[in-house]
């Protein structure tokens, strides 16, 4: 890769995460009516979708570090671009939730709870290692998803795969945002944190999902996997003979 090709492949890191964040963090905002869970889980899953459909063609649209682990274990990427993608990742973050903070008065920013907008938290019955274990489980099945969609036996498949995206951490988000928030993204995770100061516990959410995608993408790429070069060798068995009839 060029220069140039790596900057590309880094801002379109930065914008999806940015927009991933942004709209995400913004429908938490308490205005006088609280958002709803489904409200929420719905807002994060539907902008998980548009950061795809924008930007899925350039980088893939990662715009979670838990994607660009799962896609290096499966060989998808070099390992040399996996810094590039949590650069981009790590900034584009940040820089969607300065802006959520910036573009909301204050008055309606958690002012009153042990936590800021959007941090992450465990619920207060459940366990740092029961946090875990949810974020871990959540991020395994996002992972599985990933490595379904990367399959080389779904590549004529890939038009609703925005939605598919989307509908996936809206039903993940669903189910795990009761016990942790249902991050599944350390740098989702990593902004707000930062931004707010709220650290507590804040290691289940790294720990977590990027042990789930290793594992995960291991997993899939030694039990399910389908080298390209199997299929190559099927289609010119296919094609070969009725070239020589012609």
């Amino acid at each position: 890769m060029s220069t140039l090709d790596r900057v590309v492949l880094c801002a379109s890191e930065i914008c999806g995460t940015a927009i991933l964040v942004f709209l995400g963090c913004a429908g938490c905002i308490n205005f006088g009516v609280p958002p709803t869970h489904l409200q929420i889980c719905l807002t994060f899953g539907l902008a998980v979708m548009v950061a795809v459909q924008c930007f899925g063609h350039i980088s893939g649209s990662h715009i979670n570090p838990v994607v660009t682990v799962a896609a290096a274990t499966l060989g998808n990427i070099p390992l040399i671009q996996v810094p590039i993608y949590f650069a981009g990742q790590m900034l584009g973050a940040l820089s969607g939730f300065a802006l959520v903070k910036l573009a909301t008065p204050a008055e309606y920013l958690p002012s009153n709870s042990t936590v800021g907008l959007c941090s992450p938290e465990l619920h207060d019955g459940v366990s740092p290692v029961q946090g875990l274990l949810i974020e871990f489980l959540i991020s395994l099945m996002l992972t599985l998803v990933c490595c379904g969609v990367w399959d080389i036996r779904n590549n004529t498949k890939h038009d609703s795969v925005p939605i598919r995206f989307g509908l996936t951490i809206a039903v993940l988000a669903l189910a795990g945002g009761p016990y942790t928030g249902a991050n599944m993204n350390p740098a989702r995770s990593f902004a707000p944190a930062l931004l707010n100061g709220d650290w507590q516990n804040h290691w289940v959410y790294w720990i977590g999902p990027l042990g789930a995608a290793f594992i995960g993408a291991l997993f899939y790429r030694f039990l399910f996997g389908k080298e390209p070069i199997e299929e190559e060798q099927a289609n010119n068995a296919e094609v070969i003979p009725l070239n020589d009839k012609a």
